[in-house]
């Protein structure tokens, strides 16, 4: 029967719990023998890991959820880790539980909620929260920064909406609670249409436009180039004036190149003016190009 806990084991990235060994036809005794010959150890209570298995932050991330039994998922920052969210990683272990944990070891912060929360599903194996809470329990561990960081990222990969969110902050949030307040805040700034940066850099871009004393303009513009309908970055509309963040991810191919030009083309034909900059104009050279926009918006109204 051992063979049978193995098999289960080598499944669960080399873990089982003494209930799983039971449920496979392994009585007590022999698995208390087999952790005795060193053939598993004890992790958590009631948690073991077959000898020999590799030691990583995510088998340690799931024994949690094992020992945390029913609900238990990994959350905040290790939540965002496992749905893939940039600047999060798994060096600090969160997990959440419907138990009263006790003896918790000092390589894991587990967290206890009320009851199961509805949305939480497995990422290889990993029972994860769901995007929403994770969104709030990141309020509550890491700088505002992060979190607006990290929203702007989920709602641009439409793993959740501004809806949705709000309704995760009447249903779950808590009052006086830090994370949230600070998406509850985040939240207020967004409104119905907005527009989430698709990078880092374009966030900063958005940020540098949106804090200068340039007329207020409209991320994500949509307008038609007469043969079809065209995204910008950032558009004045009145004085059709847009700005164009040149980045690799979406401007990085020959193909695109020539593809943006003939847009600029078409769009100029139509009254329109668009300037290209890149992430070195945007850093170094900020207000070179505020100074480039400013002038370009004025000198259209003006005409």
């Amino acid at each position: 029967m051992w063979q049978a806990c193995v098999r289960l084991a080598l499944g669960q990235e080399g873990l089982i719990t003494l209930d799983q060994a039971l449920s496979v036809g392994c009585s007590a005794d022999c698995f208390k023998r087999h952790v005795a010959k060193g053939d598993a150890e004890r992790l958590l209570p009631g948690v073991y890991r077959l000898s020999g298995s590799p030691e990583t932050p995510r088998q340690k991330l799931r024994a949690a959820c094992l020992w945390g039994g029913e609900g238990a998922a990994a959350s905040h920052s290790s939540a965002a880790a496992l749905l893939g969210l940039k600047g999060f990683n798994l060096v600090d272990l969160h997990a959440v539980t419907t138990k009263h944990p006790r003896r918790v070891p000092d390589w894991l912060n587990m967290h206890r909620i009320p009851s199961s929360l509805p949305g939480t599903r497995p990422i290889g194996g990993v029972p994860v929260t769901p995007p929403w809470i994770t969104l709030v329990d990141l309020g509550s561990q890491v700088p505002p920064s992060a979190v607006k960081s990290a929203l702007d990222e989920a709602l641009h990969r439409r793993m959740v909406s501004l809806p949705q969110l709000r309704w995760a902050l009447t249903t779950f949030g808590r009052e006086r609670h830090r994370g949230t307040s600070i998406l509850r805040s985040l939240l207020a700034e967004r409104g119905p249409g907005y527009a989430p940066p698709e990078s880092e850099m374009e966030a900063f871009f958005y940020a540098l436009l949106e804090g200068s004393d340039l007329p207020p303009g409209v991320r994500q513009f949509w307008v038609w180039d007469g043969e079809r309908w065209r995204r910008l970055d950032y558009a004045f509309p009145e004085p059709a004036v847009a700005t164009e963040f040149d980045g690799w991810e979406t401007h990085g191919t020959r193909e695109a190149f020539q593809d943006d030009r003939a847009r600029d083309r078409r769009l100029q034909v139509r009254g329109w003016r668009v300037l290209h900059y890149t992430a070195e104009d945007v850093m170094l050279r900020p207000q070179e190009v505020l100074a480039e926009i400013r002038e370009a918006v004025w000198a259209k109204k003006g005409a």
